[in-house]
């Protein structure tokens, strides 16, 4: 491992914040001003030259063609991205310390949601860090009450493990932190597991973290496990999408496809459906899903099942259900997927539809970037519409809920797309 000692030493200055010698990225004339207007992702195809290129992980700045600043941030010569911008010229970070960055980030993430209502006694579980949306390029942070878990989809951060840790540990709402890896996106970050193994420890907590932690959503109680649970143990995306379809589920009957901790078939069933059926086919979901559903007292109108989604539309008598939910996982994780992806969410909302009765209400979702980008998502329901003889009229289409913010120079950050319809 001595080449892993090397690399560690000649990260450390950068690592430190000091004033060692930083490497230089000057980028094509003519993509300067996307970077100046604040885009953080500089892709290999933009770069011109690197002067002094640091190991992955270190401190560069980042010129425009005449060799005036544009900022600096972290250098990936193995990465699609080669920058992640940190910071712009303008901005008073000129020092390039890290550290202080990330407390700055942080202080303006928590302002941001402050400014949405967050946290507030209604709802303790929320996105406090959103990427790019927050200029933490790879960095996600959910906040389930005083328990920060951050998700990690760059080396940059791994390599500045305990730097983040004690950056979310000095907010006044944090009192022990998670961190969990995006392992996919991080391989295709050039992420070596030993390499951070021998550089930051061992170990994913900080703090006293049980293993359930209870929060609240629209007044809902959930138990989220921060450390076993899919992505970061709750998804918050679709708080504002549950307790908008919830307003049409009185007396209704409804299903939940991939329905994971339960969250729809609870506001449903809290808002006085008669009847809420809850499929995925994850045996920890149905749990956490029957376990939310006894905290909140709605045992008696929910039930829960495990098997695969499709496998079950298929035993499903048709015109079974007033109203569906229908959110899979990601399924086109690139674009690259994006033609067997959209098989597969033919054939579900295909089936879907079929199991819903003439003049009901559906809410199909994507959380794939590339299906919501390809701008294909209601074409495809249309399509799955027709096969099975029946029509559609698009009533809305939303989004991820407030909190999970989106640079207005990185429209490609947006992935959740959830379409209500009408289907006859």
């Amino acid at each position: 491992m001595r080449w892993l000692r090397s690399r560690q030493l000649a990260l450390l200055c950068s690592l430190a914040g000091t004033s060692a010698a930083v490497g230089v990225v000057r980028v094509i004339g003519n993509k300067a001003r996307l970077f100046k207007a604040g885009q953080p992702l500089v892709y290999a195809g933009a770069v011109h030259t690197v002067q002094q290129p640091p190991a992955a992980g270190g401190v560069v700045d980042v010129t425009d063609g005449a060799g005036e600043p544009i900022g600096w941030g972290v250098w990936n010569g193995a990465s699609l991205y080669r920058v992640r911008l940190l910071a712009l010229a303008h901005e008073g970070l000129e020092h390039r310390c890290v550290a202080t960055l990330l407390r700055a980030r942080l202080r303006e993430a928590a302002q941001r949601r402050e400014a949405c209502g967050l946290p507030s006694e209604r709802t303790s579980a929320f996105r406090l860090v959103n990427g790019e949306g927050d200029r933490l390029s790879g960095l996600t942070v959910d906040l389930f009450g005083r328990v920060a878990v951050a998700v990690s989809s760059a080396l940059w951060l791994e390599l500045r493990r305990e730097a983040v840790e004690a950056a979310l540990l000095a907010l006044p709402d944090v009192d022990a932190v998670v961190w969990r890896r995006s392992e996919a996106r991080l391989k295709q970050d050039g992420w070596q597991e030993e390499v951070v193994e021998e550089a930051d420890g061992k170990g994913d907590v900080k703090g006293d973290v049980k293993g359930e932690v209870e929060v609240k959503e629209n007044g809902l109680s959930f138990l989220v496990a921060p450390v076993l649970g899919q992505k970061s143990g709750f998804y918050c995306d679709q708080r504002d999408n549950r307790a908008m379809f919830a307003e049409f589920c009185e007396g209704k009957r409804m299903l939940d496809l991939f329905c994971y901790s339960g969250g729809f078939s609870l506001a449903a069933a809290r808002a006085g459906a008669s009847a809420c059926v809850g499929v995925d086919s994850s045996e920890f979901a149905i749990s956490a899903a029957l376990g939310n559903a006894q905290l909140n007292g709605l045992s008696h109108s929910c039930e829960f099942t495990k098997s695969d989604v499709i496998a079950f539309l298929k035993e499903t008598e048709e015109g079974s259900f007033d109203l569906v939910v229908c959110d899979p996982p990601k399924l086109a994780p690139s674009v690259k997927d994006l033609t067997r992806a959209t098989r597969k969410y033919k054939q579900i909302n295909g089936l879907a539809m079929r199991a819903l009765k003439k003049g009901g209400l559906m809410l199909s979702c994507t959380c794939s970037a590339a299906m919501t980008q390809s701008g294909t998502f209601v074409k495809m329901l249309h399509e799955a519409a027709t096969a099975q003889g029946r029509t559609i009229t698009v009533l809305k289409t939303t989004g991820a809920a407030a909190d999970h913010v989106v640079h207005p120079c990185c429209p490609e950050n947006n992935y959740l797309t959830a379409v209500l319809i009408h289907v006859g």
